[in-house]
């Protein structure tokens, strides 16, 4: 945790010093800015419209209108790219101009390229199924996960996770082929990662993914790939030019919706229905411990009173007169009725999402430097579950007359506060949605003194209060410390001829440490408390 927060305060800390920089350069910067207007046409001299015109290096952008004009605003030095399906893009200078005409030539075909293993090859040459995932589409998503956002933007591969903040994402492609190991090899920057839980990359740091979906792979990579490949590049650089600094922040509410209250029965007496129907149909009597008359339920006092503390019954067999004096945690235990629990909105609620990045990228002719910080810090929709990560990402490439060398390397902190992030695990009630489906509504959440209630009465089942796992699981803390990236270096021996050799590298470090209380509120009563690390 406190690694955690000594990054969060390193990223605010340069946050704020970069934002200190950039509003004393800023008017600098903003009396450079100067309206940008053009034509866009064909070699033919027809207005162009769909063209996309970029300013290099920032987020500025504008489309040509059906005439082929475009207005924009941007830096007398400033570098405009020009884009579009079908046409061969354009790259000129600004050079202090105002008025930019450009003239597009038509390609007759595209030569898209795609990472396929050790190289890149061009779409019309690939035999095999390979999908390229639109990262900036994928980007729009917020999550700890790259994986959790290929689901809706690439076909053939679906994607699972517990929905608890940080959970490990289940990915397949093409459904299941095995009763074993279902999970794709991961290449990431030529390291192949054979392991699911990919949250110590920020997902903004990501340049280009592509999915190897067919047996084709495995002449590449060998059996490992027999359930598909997932090529991540987070080679991500700045272009010529000066330092440029960029923060970014996005924040925002998730808010759970369409619960179990959908289905599940919350009102006390009509549950009761439900449990009088499975008796009578079983041939049992009907058990009148909690409600009463089973031709007049009614909602009882007290659920539960320990014997100490009962005085009198109803003809029923409820307590009727209770010495609330008499009430002693954890031995002593007295629980009012309730008229329907909402189990569902006692647990889950809106959380909080914040993701904070801070790019500084630039470079020259013969270097490219990128650094980026990024802050993720997003609360679970579950009560008492959050999920923290803090990383750091170093790209950088040098060109010294026949020789190229750089590294891409990255260091992650995240920690995991609450239920565990595979929530649930090997059983279903073993998790809060389980307790939450398997708790009657006749049961309070607290005692009459406070503590949490549970269904200690003969009938009421032997469920842990899931409020009080929420509660109790919050300073459950699971740690995973990341160091992964490469270094590489290479030699051009001819002009069409280059060696390459890089060293990749994947360290992690995970720990855990829990505490389980006593649960005197269940008909299973435990009473000794332990620590698990």
């Amino acid at each position: 945790m406190e690694k955690v927060m000594l990054v969060a305060r390193w990223i605010r800390a340069v946050g704020l010093a970069t934002l200190f920089l950039l509003a004393v350069s800023g008017t600098a910067s903003a009396q450079q800015l100067i309206p940008i207007t053009g034509t866009v046409t064909t070699a033919g001299g027809s207005p162009l419209s769909g063209v996309t015109v970029r300013v290099q290096g920032s987020d500025a952008r504008a489309v040509t209108a059906e005439n082929g004009k475009f207005t924009l605003n941007a830096q007398s030095d400033a570098v405009l790219t020009f884009s579009r399906v079908g046409q061969k893009p354009v790259q000129t200078t600004v050079g202090g101009r105002r008025t930019i005409d450009v003239t597009m030539a038509q390609i007759s075909f595209l030569d898209d390229v795609v990472v396929t293993g050790y190289t890149e090859q061009r779409r019309g040459d690939i035999t095999g199924a390979v999908a390229n995932v639109n990262v900036e589409s994928a980007q729009k998503q917020t999550g700890a996960s790259i994986l959790q956002r290929l689901d809706a933007s690439t076909p053939g591969v679906t994607v699972a996770a517990s929905g608890s903040p940080g959970a490990r994402a289940t990915v397949r492609i093409r459904g299941i082929s095995s009763f074993q190991n279902n999970d794709p090899l991961y290449v990431i920057d030529g390291t192949p990662v054979q392991e699911s839980y990919l949250n110590f990359l920020n997902p903004d740091d990501i340049a280009s993914i592509q999915v190897l979906k067919d047996a084709s792979s495995a002449s590449i990579y060998g059996s490992r790939a027999s359930n598909g490949v997932i090529v991540i590049e987070t080679s991500k650089r700045g272009p010529a030019g000066p330092p440029r600094a960029t923060l970014r922040v996005r924040t925002g509410i998730a808010t759970p919706v369409r619960g179990y209250d959908d289905f599940l029965i919350t009102d006390a007496l009509d549950y009761f229905q439900v449990v009088k129907a499975a008796y009578v149909n079983a041939g049992q009597p009907i058990p009148t411990n909690i409600y009463g008359d089973p031709n007049a339920p009614t909602i009882p006092q007290y659920i539960f009173a320990s014997p100490a503390a009962t005085i009198t019954t109803d003809k029923w067999g409820r307590p009727a007169t209770v010495d609330l004096n008499k009430y002693s945690y954890p031995n002593s235990l007295i629980m009012p009725g309730s008229t329907g629990t909402n189990w569902w909105k006692e647990v889950f609620g809106p959380a909080y999402v914040g993701n904070y990045n801070l790019d500084v990228r630039g470079g020259s002719a013969d270097n490219s430097y990128g650094v980026s910080f990024n802050y993720f810090d997003q609360g679970g929709t579950a009560a008492f579950n959050e999920f923290k990560r803090g990383s750091v990402r170093v790209n950088t490439s040098f060109i010294r007359n026949k020789v190229s060398f750089g590294e891409n390397i990255s260091l992650a902190l995240d920690r995991h506060f609450g239920g565990l992030p595979d929530d649930p695990g090997g059983y279903a009630e073993d998790g809060i949605l389980g307790k939450n489906i398997l708790m009657q509504p006749v049961i309070p959440v607290r005692d009459i003194n406070g503590n949490f209630a549970g269904g200690k009465a003969t009938g009421l089942g032997n469920q842990f209060n899931p409020l009080k796992e929420a509660s109790e699981w919050r300073d459950n803390i699971s740690k995973n410390n990341q160091v992964f990236g490469n270094l590489f270096a290479g030699l051009e021996l001819a002009k069409a001829l280059t060696f390459r050799s890089s060293l990749g590298f994947n360290v992690g470090q995970n720990s855990f440490s829990g505490f389980t209380p006593i649960f005197p509120e269940n008909a299973e009563a435990t009473f000794t408390n332990s620590i698990n690390e």
